[in-house]
């Protein structure tokens, strides 16, 4: 298994969820003529190793997701909530499709002594996973520094059981007070945008919701 492959495990580890074939084209073939066509091969051989398991979802195309929507930071003004709620929804127009898509095989899981992985833990969540993949790698390209640090909600939920779990922090680990919480909007209501605003705000967390 090479360097490469192991970033694209690793990341499906402890990162994010999913990774569409796109995504990992985009990211960890960047230079090749077809990033997707040069990818396939080898990501075949993942899939027959038992280190990855390939999923078809129906997802929604992403929006650009280059700049967040909203930032906040304690003692600045809060964000326009109908504003920032009427851009989230009007961005999702796309269909949703079949997404050719990976999640962490039972190879990788043994390795890393994860649990058993194999499927999304929710299909129709599939666009929402699909758009926190898409943050993280932006973060991976323009911060490398800060997705580093990246910590999903998965890894959190045990440390913060009946309270309201955000889809990545970035902190020094699950238990650690985040520096930034990380958030990927669907269609949010302007309440749904505040109430995370609210949240995050009780606890002087300074957030990016993209």
């Amino acid at each position: 298994i090479t360097d490469r492959d192991m970033a694209i495990v690793g990341t499906l580890h402890r990162k994010v969820r999913v990774l569409s074939l796109d995504q990992i084209a985009r990211h960890w073939w960047p230079d090749a003529k077809n990033p997707q066509q040069a990818a396939r091969p080898r990501l075949d051989k993942l899939v027959d190793g038992g280190w990855i398991v390939c999923v078809r979802p129906q997802a929604r195309g992403l929006p650009p997701l280059d700049v967040p929507v909203a930032t906040w930071k304690p003692d600045t003004p809060c964000p326009d909530f109908n504003a920032v709620s009427s851009h989230l929804r009007n961005r999702w127009t796309a269909p949703t499709k079949g997404v050719q898509a990976y999640v962490l095989g039972n190879t990788a899981a043994r390795y890393f002594g994860a649990s058993k992985r194999g499927k999304l833990k929710y299909d129709f969540q599939a666009s929402h996973d699909l758009g926190v993949a898409e943050v993280y790698l932006n973060l991976l390209e323009t911060r490398p520094e800060v997705a580093r640090r990246w910590i999903g909600e998965d890894d959190l939920a045990p440390f913060r059981k009946h309270e309201k779990i955000p889809d990545a922090v970035i902190a020094d680990g699950p238990q650690s007070r985040p520096e930034l919480v990380l958030e990927f909007g669907g269609s949010y209501s302007a309440r749904r945008v505040q109430e995370f605003h609210e949240d995050c705000a009780s606890q002087l967390l300074p957030y990016e919701l993209w």
